[in-house]
């Protein structure tokens, strides 16, 4: 009977809680080799990782077969995924993981982009190529970023990570080159006056009033690119900013409600635990214990 594929945080590390916003990065060689160049397969229950190869050879066990690469390569696998490696003692390169339920989830949505990174790709870089460089210096900017102190430089790694997925997708040969379609545009408007706007509750109605379309066909459009209805992203962006004030500031529960739009402290927290299956101070009190960990 085969044995079940172990889940992990890391390789070889056993699942433990970890603070949500954390990104974390090593070279490939730093860990492999304590394993004699092969990481067996395995799969990560909530975790997205990029490999970034430098020099070097080897093979990935991607989606049931292994494959093999050669620098320079560019390796993604979503959570969730069995996946394994083997590495030639020459390997450079970096492995660098990221929490699933922040990033990539939260990266603009492009046609066909969340299909693309919904499975475990391997892209062999052509040097001739003229992004080939640039995604290049992307990721090792963004690992450097990662080791100095990848929380200052949040907003920094999203915006990389952002341009560097989208730029081996197009590098795939998946992405269009053409202008994003009429649909794509009227998500980024979506998304930027959800932005402007979260924070005083305004109904789904009203965005699509703006952006000139049906309630249907906007929630349509949502639904496309990311799975979820417009009234799904409009809560997840309140959210998330009320997870960074709980994390980020000391503000109280009050003020913070206040802050969102809520004018009733109890309904914020009914709201945020039907989203998160926490209340705000079990979450920050979980957040800050992991954090000062």
């Amino acid at each position: 009977m085969n044995k079940p594929v172990p889940t992990y945080n890391l390789y070889g590390e056993e699942l433990s809680p970890r603070p949500e916003f954390w990104v974390h990065a090593e070279s490939i060689a730093s860990r492999s080799r304590l394993h004699d160049w092969e990481i067996k397969p395995h799969r990560h229950a909530c975790l997205f990782q990029i490999l970034h190869i430098r020099n070097g050879e080897g093979q990935a066990l991607l989606a049931g077969r292994w494959m093999p690469f050669t620098a320079p390569a560019v390796i993604v696998v979503p959570e969730q995924h069995d996946h394994g490696f083997r590495f030639s003692s020459t390997i450079d390169g970096a492995i660098m993981t990221l929490l699933s339920k922040r990033f990539p989830a939260r990266l603009p949505a492009h046609v066909g982009l969340g299909e693309w990174l919904s499975q475990p790709r391997l892209l062999a870089l052509a040097g001739d190529h003229a992004d080939t460089d640039f995604l290049c210096d992307i990721l090792n900017r963004a690992e450097r970023e990662i080791m100095q102190d990848a929380l200052a430089s949040a907003a920094l790694l999203e915006s990389m990570f952002a341009t560097a997925l989208l730029l081996a997708y197009r590098l795939a040969g998946a992405a269009p080159s053409h202008q994003l379609n009429r649909d794509q545009q009227r998500f980024e408007q979506l998304t930027a006056l959800i932005g402007d706007g979260f924070r005083t509750h305004l109904p789904v109605e009203t965005y699509a009033r703006r952006l000139g379309v049906s309630v249907t066909h906007l929630n349509r459009i949502t639904h496309s690119l990311t799975g979820k209805p417009v009234s799904r992203l409009i809560a997840e962006r309140i959210v998330s900013e009320a997870k960074r004030d709980l994390v980020f500031t000391s503000i109280s529960i009050q003020q913070i409600a206040t802050g969102l739009g809520f004018d009733d402290q109890a309904y914020f927290s009914r709201f945020f635990a039907r989203h998160t299956g926490h209340s705000p101070t079990g979450y920050r009190n979980r957040e800050q214990a992991l954090l000062d960990g």
